[in-house]
């Protein structure tokens, strides 16, 4: 009989984006994988890869108590019905919805997958402040558990998180990102500059992007095209509206060029990847994206994003909100070729030593072989315990 896997995503779409290569890898190996999720219209592609999918009407913005109570009975009902051999949980609600009910059955290992702690742990509003600590508290429950591993992408994440949740050292580890193929992300050979600056993310304030914006009016006579690509999270109350980006595109600041699937190409044709976040960031997928491309990029002396460069080497750091920092980083690089270039080659070493797409799904393999193992160890070992008290 197979071995199921069970995975909680808050979107279909984040899955296909961030962890598709592992659920396929599962598959490969001989695993039957289970994804719960919310469905946006990629339901049917995930059966067609081989998945069995399962509806969890999971909002990733919104939080109130009937929502997670409705969340936590509807991860608890899936789970009864998969029987995993183990749960992989991705992201703030999954994983402590998940956790939480995964504390119900003996026995079934649990990976936490936290890629960023969210605005939550960034904001110092009172608010903010206030839910945290119950997030703090959400969370203790949800990692409580024997039979886990908590997967970080940055080590400001694993730090906060380790201390107030008591992780012991066998409990996690480093993975820094989701990887990237980087047979597919590679620099183009001779390349010529298109002249084009690239902002690429959800479209989303604590993402930097009105920042990038103001950046790109402060330099509108430096003949560099200012490129926005990036999907609308119009239910998220962060979420930049389709009125203000149109409003910039009007006066000619930034071109809006979409929601880009396949991103590798308008990455290679780039000449600097920018990123001025200050949200919650796990390690962006944008940032390895382009190191993979030889691409320099501008990112926060931010946890997650100084995370996914090498100082002064692979690309520059700014501070969060300043917009005139990253103006004169974009100056600073477009002035010296050298530098682009030689941050671009070091970046692909980086993308090389690092990031790698196999590396990052060898090592959920190895973690989901060794948990279910231990589980599967425990279980007999208990079993024969009850036979022995007969």
């Amino acid at each position: 009989m197979k071995k199921r896997i069970l995975i909680i995503s808050n979107s279909d779409w984040f899955f296909l984006s961030h962890r598709l290569d592992i659920g396929l890898e599962a598959i490969s190996k001989g695993y039957e994988v289970h994804i719960a999720t919310k469905f946006t219209d990629k339901k049917e592609i995930l059966s067609n890869y081989g998945f069995t999918t399962h509806i969890l009407d999971m909002h990733r913005s919104r939080i109130t108590l009937i929502e997670l109570i409705k969340n936590f009975f509807d991860i608890l009902n899936i789970i009864k019905e998969v029987k995993p051999n183990l749960i992989h949980a991705i992201t703030i609600k999954p994983v402590i919805i998940g956790g939480i009910a995964s504390r119900y059955f003996n026995n079934i290992p649990f990976i936490a997958a936290i890629s960023g702690l969210g605005y939550l742990f960034t904001s110092n509003n009172f608010i903010s402040i206030v839910l945290r600590n119950f997030v703090k508290l959400f969370y203790k429950a949800s990692l409580s558990g024997k039979l886990k591993k908590v997967i970080f992408q940055n080590s400001s994440d694993q730090e906060i998180v380790k201390k107030f949740c008591s992780l012991k050292k066998d409990d996690f580890l480093l993975i820094p990102g989701s990887g990237v193929d980087l047979d597919t992300y590679k620099p183009i050979k001779n390349k010529k500059s298109k002249k084009q600056i690239l902002f690429a993310s959800r479209l989303l304030r604590s993402k930097g992007l009105l920042q990038f914006v103001e950046s790109a009016e402060n330099l509108k006579n430096i003949k560099y095209k200012f490129l926005i690509a990036g999907k609308f999270d119009l239910e998220n109350p962060d979420g930049i509206s389709k009125k203000e980006i149109y409003n910039w595109e009007k006066k000619q600041i930034i071109k809006y060029l979409g929601d880009i699937k396949d991103i590798r190409n308008l990455i290679q044709q780039s000449d600097i990847v920018v990123l001025p976040s200050y949200y919650g960031e796990g390690l962006p997928k944008i940032l390895i994206e382009a190191a993979a491309c030889g691409v320099p990029v501008i990112t926060t002396d931010h946890p997650g994003c100084k995370d996914a460069i090498i100082k002064n080497k692979t690309g520059l750091l700014v501070p969060i909100k300043d917009s005139r920092a990253i103006s004169m980083a974009i100056l600073k690089l477009i002035n010296n070729k050298k530098l682009m270039e030689s941050m671009g080659n070091s970046g692909r070493k980086f993308a090389e030593r690092t990031f790698g797409i196999k590396k990052v799904v060898n090592i959920h393999m190895e973690i989901y072989k060794e948990l279910i193992d231990k589980a599967m160890k425990q279980k007999k070992i208990a079993k024969n315990r009850k036979n022995r008290r007969r």
